[in-house]
């Protein structure tokens, strides 16, 4: 579960650091990992504190194709950095101090990536994997990155996502279950359940009718399934409710239209949809608690996908409900 600190003016690396030293317990890392991690943690915090004044550190666990380890995704609103690769130099500093900080991230992440804007802010994305987690790497694999938090006031967010492989299938899915607290969170719960059960043979309507079976008891909820063969470039989508989704790719994004309704309530009539998958196409799916007006650059797309959900979810964020963005791509 994500963690995220709030950071405005007054440097809180330190509990950046216990948000680390958690998920390094439940993972069970070494000593050492666990202490770079930290120590790219502090910078992160300190880095937002001294220059981009306003901003966050969300620190959670992957699993994925870069191995297993922590996730660290710094945003800010600040000035930004007009010259990275000036900036990451050691002795390099604007703030009259011995300008090490975005060395020593680079150097202590195993995987590392950034996007900045002049005057709008930066945002920088470090991983730290357990030693000898790294996976065979396989061609076409959708790589998934993502943000999501409760309601401001809640600790529990009705919002859920899943992701898994189907056959030739990659099946992702964003969840918004009704309201928000404990009662929304069991009817997203329920509908995670109902994609993971699912087999290759089921299309994204079967998936969203089985889910709704199972979503009978709850309060219901909205929700969107996409599946991609990057092998054939053929991407299936069926989705009930305000789910925002979209399929980016050469400088245009093709948005996918949900039906009306409620999943474990009310559904139309279910109907699948085929989109084409480009080579650099990325996947979009986000809940209400984002903007549906999502606005996108062609710099930011190229990066990872976990650092273009942490520009998006700063860019969008709503606050007014439980928050979740998804995006999926193919990285090189």
């Amino acid at each position: 579960m994500e963690t995220s600190v709030e950071i405005e003016g007054a440097n809180r690396a330190a509990d950046v650091r216990r948000a680390v030293a958690d998920v390094a317990a439940r993972l069970r890392l070494d000593e050492t990992t666990a202490g770079r991690a930290a120590l790219v943690g502090t910078e992160m915090a300190t880095n937002i504190a001294k220059y981009g004044k306003r901003g966050s550190v969300a620190v959670d666990a992957f699993d994925d194709r870069d191995g297993v380890g922590v996730q660290l995704l710094a945003t800010d609103s600040g000035p930004g950095i007009a010259n990275f690769e000036l900036a990451a130099r050691d002795g390099h500093s604007t703030g009259g101090s011995l300008g090490l900080g975005l060395g020593v991230l680079r150097r202590n992440a195993d995987v590392f990536d950034h996007y900045s804007v002049e005057q709008r802010g930066a945002a920088l994305l470090a991983r730290v994997r357990r030693p000898g987690s790294e996976p065979a790497r396989a061609p076409g694999r959708l790589d998934i990155g993502w943000r999501m938090s409760p309601k401001p006031g809640q600790e529990q967010s009705g919002d859920n996502w899943t992701a898994k492989r189907a056959g030739r299938w990659q099946r992702v899915s964003v969840i918004d279950g009704l309201g928000h607290g404990p009662l929304a969170a069991t009817a997203s719960a329920e509908a995670v359940a109902a994609v993971q059960a699912s087999m290759e043979r089921d299309g994204p309507e079967d998936v969203l009718a089985a889910a709704h079976r199972q979503l009978k008891n709850t309060r219901g909820a909205v929700m969107s399934v996409v599946d991609v063969d990057t092998a054939s470039g053929v991407v299936r989508f069926a989705g009930i409710g305000n789910i925002t989704g979209l399929i980016w790719s050469a400088a245009r994004a093709q948005h996918l239209l949900p039906a009306e309704g409620i999943v474990g309530y009310n559904m139309q009539r279910l109907r699948t949809h085929e989109y084409r998958w480009a080579p650099n196409a990325v996947l979009v799916l986000a809940s209400d608690g984002l903007s549906s007006r999502l606005q996108f650059e062609p710099a930011l797309m190229s990066r990872h996908p976990a650092l273009i959900a942490g520009v998006l979810f700063r860019d969008h964020l709503r606050t007014t409900d439980d928050a979740t963005v998804v995006v999926a791509k193919v990285v090189a």
